[in-house]
């Protein structure tokens, strides 16, 4: 039988939230539960989540929370967050779809835990998202799904606030649960094997890799030593800010089927050298016309960025950073702006004046630079 839980609905849920939002967490503890409120049922029917089964949850997460020092400011609350996630998975007996309910989630804070979710988060102010049923933000909603996708052997008092976030706000990865669990757990590994500098940005760093490989990885596919394989190379290819080694796992992954040719695309620039002040580059004939064509983009626009000229070329991100920064050595350009608004001009020149003719970076490339390099990269 499902079991299930009354459903509170907006306008219900934000009465309360308006009613709490003056007291202190005590005052609010004593309203505890509401249960003079309108609630409906699920269409679906099957038996309602008991009162007493409510009240036994309500006791086991105010327990846990004063052990963090509720009502007063709280301390350790990722450990708060990562512990009661474990408690209300396993107290709260609800099915997936369930816990995909808003109005289920606004009743459970609003009418049972409400004093709780105030005390997490430092008070109301104007973050009502962690007291609605909010997909994303709901305080214990938040958790059970943890918890529910992350299964029962990844330590999640050990996994950081930012962490979480990445697995789980990334719909391709917490969709698949072996996926998650095996990104976690390889995290995991690695803070324990003394691995734990810029965690936060490791796990950005893999989380975005692992994205761009599902157009060519099938990760549903896979089992679990293959999972575990890719998601270790993916992330020892994030922690040391490179692509994937040829050779690795998701090399093997995606060899080309029977009967087809793979077209290998030699690189259009030599490895950066190992000093990154200097970028180490091949004067060929090839590099010449791409020189070009940064500069008729610049000559006709105003300015050139990497995307522009990766837009009108086929090379890739490192190729055309190395290509801006050649001419920014030799004097051909100029560097403005920082990190991802970063941008070249010609020297002594105004990025802010139009172009008088109006090119657009496809345009004023598509001349005679790019015409001589398409012709030399032809086979």
């Amino acid at each position: 039988m499902t079991v299930l839980l009354p459903r509170l609905d907006r306008e219900q849920t934000t009465l309360q939230i308006d009613l709490a939002r003056p007291l202190t967490v005590e005052e609010i503890a004593t309203r505890m539960p509401v249960e003079d409120v309108r609630t409906t049922a699920s269409a679906l029917g099957g038996l309602e989540v008991s009162r007493e089964t409510r009240a036994d949850l309500r006791l086991a997460i105010i327990g846990l929370a004063k052990e963090h020092n509720y009502p007063k400011v709280g301390v350790r609350l990722p450990l708060f967050d990562g512990v009661c996630a474990r408690l209300l998975h396993e107290r709260l007996d609800i099915s997936p779809h369930e816990a995909s309910e808003d109005d289920a989630w606004s009743y459970l804070t609003c009418c049972w835990l409400l004093d709780v979710a105030v005390w997490r988060w430092g008070g109301i102010g104007n973050s009502e998202r962690r007291f609605r049923g909010d997909v994303n933000r709901n305080t214990f909603r938040r958790l059970w799904w943890r918890a529910e996708v992350l299964g029962p052997d990844v330590d999640l008092t050990r996994l950081g606030e930012d962490e979480l976030v990445n697995i789980m706000e990334r719909p391709t990865i917490a969709s698949n649960r072996p996926l998650a669990r095996a990104l976690a757990a390889a995290f995991l590994t690695r803070v324990e094997i003394g691995d734990d500098q810029a965690r936060m940005t490791l796990m950005r760093e893999a989380g975005k890799r692992l994205v761009r490989l599902t157009p060519i990885i099938d990760f549903h596919s896979l089992d679990q030593v293959e999972l575990s394989t890719v998601v270790r190379d993916v992330l020892d290819a994030s922690a040391d800010g490179g692509p994937l080694p040829a050779g690795k796992a998701v090399g093997a992954l995606v060899e080309a089927s029977a009967g087809v040719e793979r077209l290998v695309r030699p690189p259009v620039l030599a490895p950066p050298a190992s000093d990154d002040s200097q970028v180490s580059v091949d004067a060929t004939a090839d590099l010449e016309d791409l020189f070009e064509v940064a500069l008729a983009i610049t000559r006709g626009t105003g300015r050139v960025t990497n995307g522009a000229l990766r837009e009108v070329v086929s090379i890739d991100h490192f190729d055309a950073r190395r290509v801006l920064q050649a001419l920014v050595q030799r004097g051909a350009l100029v560097t403005r702006g920082k990190a991802k608004g970063t941008y070249y001009v010609l020297p002594d020149e105004d990025p802010s004046t139009p172009s008088d003719d109006g090119m657009t970076p496809q345009r004023a490339a598509t001349q005679t630079p790019l015409r001589r390099y398409l012709r030399r990269r032809a086979p």
